[in-house]
């Protein structure tokens, strides 16, 4: 699957790099999307796509590719939809990209980094409201955090998501997916509840099982309230239960404690503990973590950094503490 997404992509970043300049039809100007494209499409897509100044000249080439990778992205996601019904000029008919680059520093280890990719397309002429959905997550314990310290797997997967038409204050989803080594179908339901007019609980409960995993189930509560009009504290708990874990430790639990503060409309900043533990041979913490995470939009409004320093001690390995510097990059490309 690893193989077979990055060889889509190669495919899609040589298709652009070599083809003639083209326009971003507006929904208004374009009553249906077919693949591929006429030549008289090509010449109409070319002209939103190209910046340029008052004068007229050029402006930006990184804005060119990104308007047309964004367009393509749309584009089959509308070439999809229509696949369940007759393709209309639909806002809710959205392609999605994400291309996230880590750069990790680890005490004693050097550097190291990855590339994970994250897509979805809406298919909203599907009786029930279907997506596609590509991801990397694989049920987390916290969700939120950005780098595990525990030994869980990162499988890019793909999967036809499901979000039933429920009249109900429970959000579902259901999932049936793949990735390179197992197939799985995933429940997942959310509930939430105002505690004051600061204060929100939310619950999660998401249920998975792969002919290969087998039973995975991750329960997680957690509360947020706000501070001011700019900061947010957020406790979250979860429980993990793996049937087939490679090393058997009974149930998995992290406890997340953060604050996340925002210091204007293109920067942000958390910082926080984390604490994980396991249930066998006893309940006890197994690892904690103090990270600060900063989060800054640069030279693009599609494009992010984040800095990410931490702290992470072992409590299995005589507690040494181990610094690990994490920088990442982050492309945003759809509508």
């Amino acid at each position: 699957m690893n193989k077979l997404l990055k060889g889509i992509c190669l495919a899609c970043c040589t298709s652009i790099a070599f083809a003639e300049p083209q326009v971003l039809a507006t929904p208004e100007s374009t009553s249906e999307i077919t693949i591929p494209q006429t030549s008289n499409q090509s010449s109409a897509i070319s002209t939103s796509c190209i910046k340029r100044d008052d004068e007229g000249r050029f402006l930006g080439w990184v804005d060119n590719q990104h308007c047309l990778v964004s367009f393509r992205a749309t584009q089959t996601a509308q070439w999809l939809d229509s696949l369940f019904g007759q393709s209309e000029d639909s806002q809710d008919s959205i392609g999605r990209i994400r291309i996230i680059n880590d750069l990790i520093w680890t005490e004693g280890s050097g550097l190291s980094g990855k590339t994970r990719i994250r897509a979805s397309a809406k298919l909203p002429n599907a009786k029930r409201r279907f997506s596609l959905v590509i991801s990397d997550e694989d049920d987390r314990l916290y969700p939120n955090s950005g780098t595990q310290t525990t030994t869980q797997s990162e499988t890019t997967s793909a999967a036809l998501r499901w979000l039933p038409n429920i009249a109900s204050q429970v959000k579902y989803s259901v999932d049936l997916g793949a990735h390179s080594t197992d197939v799985f179908t995933r429940l997942r339901a959310q509930r939430e509840w105002r505690i004051t007019n600061n204060s929100i609980f939310r619950l999660r409960e998401s249920v998975r099982y792969g002919l290969k995993s087998e039973l995975k189930s991750v329960t997680q509560a957690e509360v947020e309230r706000l501070l001011n009009d700019k900061t947010v504290l957020r406790l979250s708990s979860a429980v993990q239960y793996w049937q087939n874990e490679p090393d058997p430790v009974g149930l998995r639990w992290s406890q997340d404690n953060s604050v996340l503060h925002r210091i204007s409309r293109q920067k942000s900043i958390a910082y926080g503990l984390t604490l994980e533990g396991v249930q066998q041979p006893s309940w006890q913490v197994s690892s904690d973590r103090l990270f600060v995470l900063y989060r800054q939009s640069f030279w693009r409004p599609w494009l992010y950094y984040e800095l990410e320093p931490q702290l992470v001690r072992d409590w299995t390995q005589h507690k040494d503490v181990t610094s690990l510097l994490v920088f990442r990059i982050e492309a945003n490309f759809g509508n």
